[in-house]
């Protein structure tokens, strides 16, 4: 398992420090251990980890409240302690939101594969926002291009093929990428 930055709230300090061992024995790094809702709030803005494991109940707030704040405002994935009976109320309400609950009694097992498959579906999803990233870049790039040669074509009446290789020439000659020939071309042509 990759190195992940957890935080966890738990009203039992005893049972967080049971937790905070097994999460470093795992590789883990566990960044605090605190016992309220509005601290678990604060440390998170504060100290951006990649899981909050919360119990459902807290003396000042439920874990689902927490959960609803730090999930909403995309700040780390939420992993609420339930039993069943609160697993159920926030399965009906939580389903767009990055909180996930597991029942207790608490199993190590269960409780390392879950932030397992919470930070392998994080990598997935970052890098499939970087790939839509990159691919709206290029499709930025090429939008512009293609206006720059379509500006080419009708002041200059050139051919498709000839504007294009104007401005990869262009490119090429001035280390300047084509995206910017092209930025150059349109203003100076408009």
């Amino acid at each position: 398992m990759s190195r992940a930055d957890i935080i966890v709230s738990i009203n039992n300090m005893e049972l967080g420090s049971r937790i905070r061992n097994v999460l470093i024995q795992s590789g883990l790094n566990v960044l605090d251990v605190c016992n309220s809702g509005n601290e678990a709030i604060r440390r998170v803005r504060m100290l951006r980890p990649d899981v909050l494991i919360i119990n459902y109940e807290l003396p000042d707030t439920t874990g689902f409240e927490v959960g609803k704040i730090v999930a909403g405002d995309g700040l780390c994935t939420v992993i609420v302690l339930t039993n069943q009976s609160q697993k159920e109320d926030i399965e009906g309400s939580a389903g767009h939101l990055d909180i996930i609950c597991l029942n207790k009694p608490l199993n190590k097992t269960t409780l390392i594969y879950t932030i397992d498959i919470v930070l392998r579906s994080k990598r997935k999803v970052k890098k499939l926002e970087d790939e839509v990233n990159e691919l709206k870049k290029n499709l930025e790039s090429r939008k512009l291009i293609d206006r720059a040669k379509g500006l080419l074509m009708e002041k200059m009446g050139l051919p498709e093929p000839e504007a294009y290789r104007r401005i990869q020439k262009q490119s090429m000659d001035s280390g300047v990428p084509m995206k910017d020939i092209a930025k150059i071309i349109i203003d100076t042509m408009q």
